[in-house]
């Protein structure tokens, strides 16, 4: 142990001789988001979730997660205070089953129904590099940083859903906050897949990095734009590209459009109405542009969202919420549609500045070109504990009751716990935080 410390001590003195920049450790930064939750069903057993089928997306999240997620980010800044500077940021994400007190990352076995699963789950969610002053302290780029390697990229959800509407992250790089007159301007690069990973567009394993397709991203944002008072739009084009150094692969393109306009002092809140369009590799309702999922036999498949949501926060009534709509359609190969329709609010009452009620109403319904059509609506109530008043109070400790119904076409909900019933209640508690 203590030849150990004298490498150490040798490696340390040799980082100082070489002049190795170092680390500004007063400036560190350590953010993250928590939740976890217990509880079981009104049949008994675990707790669990309901979602609809294809092509609902929402969930509206209160009383209706069952994973047990976080993310940890430290940030490490690097250079001067009055030039040239950089940042490291990493994140990881922590997953886990929450069936045991001890779960590792091995991969669990069970013999007897011949089955395996990850009990615990690592994952890399952020890891890149940030940098600024390089341009000097005028003109255009004075303000501009650069940055290179896997970030969240322009990400913007509902967040009683979580719903991510529009979102485009992943490896790539680029350069942001480019001042152009009334606006600023960011150009971005992203890639998925690649590296070996012999897998094409759709997933499906094509045993040499030969026939690997890679889809690469190209955006062009544009943001902080000043159109009425309290009022600004923002948007980003996106061009999608398969790439592969083989000659029979197939690969496809698209394209995406990103608007949004955000509303500030309505009723203490904001509302922002957002757009998405997209075509072939575009095409999709979630998770877009980050995972584009069509080949090039897509060409007549095309997709368009309009998602709204209103926060407010009334003065003097104690009661605030969010409230949200959305609505989209996906054109498909053959001429059909799929159609997907949701509203909901979540208004929390604060009795004082600790304790608070919330109560969550969902609904969802779907349309498929087959003809299939989902419902589902949900009821949650949460008495809630909290460090200060507020819709966005964090740490919060709730209690919640969840009940839930839907028809035929929604499927198997909650793992099919509730057999052929179409309704059934979940009852848990959760923590949920953010810093």
């Amino acid at each position: 142990m203590r030849n150990k410390f004298k490498l150490l001590a040798v490696a340390a003195a040799a980082a100082s001789t070489l002049g190795a920049t170092s680390v500004q450790a007063q400036g560190v930064e350590f953010h993250g988001y928590l939740r976890t939750q217990v509880g079981t069903t009104s049949e008994g057993g675990n707790l669990q979730c309901f979602q609809g089928g294809w092509p609902i997306r929402a969930k509206y999240r209160l009383g209706n997660e069952c994973d047990n997620y976080g993310e940890a980010m430290v940030v490490a800044p690097f250079g001067k205070a009055d030039g040239a500077w950089a940042k490291y940021s990493l994140m990881v994400a922590l997953q886990e089953r929450g069936a045991q007190d001890y779960e590792s990352t091995a991969t669990n076995v069970d013999f007897t129904n011949e089955r395996s699963s990850q009990a615990f789950q690592l994952a890399s969610r952020q890891n890149f590099v940030q940098a600024g002053g390089f341009f000097g302290d005028q003109g255009a780029f004075s303000d501009a940083k650069i940055w290179i390697g896997k970030r969240y990229y322009n990400r913007h959800d509902i967040h009683i859903n979580d719903y991510y509407y529009w979102n485009n992250s992943g490896p790539g790089a680029g350069i942001e906050d480019i001042a152009a007159g009334p606006m600023k301007l960011a150009f971005a690069y992203h890639q998925n897949g690649g590296n070996g990973s012999v897998q094409d567009q759709t997933g499906n394993n094509n045993g040499s990095a030969l026939d690997d397709v890679v889809a690469k991203r190209y955006s062009a944002r544009f943001y902080d734009i000043n159109v009425n008072p309290n009022g600004k739009l923002e948007g980003e084009l996106v061009f999608l590209k398969g790439s592969t150094a083989s000659e029979t692969a197939t690969t496809g393109s698209g394209t995406m459009l990103f608007l949004q306009h955000t509303q500030g002092g309505l009723l203490g809140g904001f509302n922002k109405l957002a757009f998405v369009y997209g075509n072939k590799l575009g095409s999709g309702f979630e998770w877009l542009p980050t995972y584009p999922g069509a080949t090039e036999g897509d060409e007549g498949k095309n997709a368009w969202r309009i998602h709204d949501q209103f926060y407010f926060d009334l003065a003097g009534t104690n009661v605030s919420g969010l409230a949200t709509v959305s609505y989209g359609k996906l054109k498909t190969n053959g001429g059909g549609s799929n159609t997907w329709t949701s509203f909901g609010i979540r208004p929390q009452y604060n009795f004082n500045d600790n304790f608070s009620l919330a109560a969550e109403v969902g609904y969802d319904t779907g349309k498929t070109d087959s003809g299939a059509t989902p419902k589902l609506a949900k009821l949650t109530l949460a008495p809630q504990l909290a460090l200060a008043k507020g819709f966005w109070a964090r740490p919060v400790f709730r209690a919640f009751v969840t009940y839930a119904k839907w028809n035929d076409d929604a499927g198997t909900q909650a793992n099919g716990v509730f057999g052929d019933k179409r309704n059934g209640m979940t009852y848990g508690l959760q923590v949920e935080s953010w810093w």
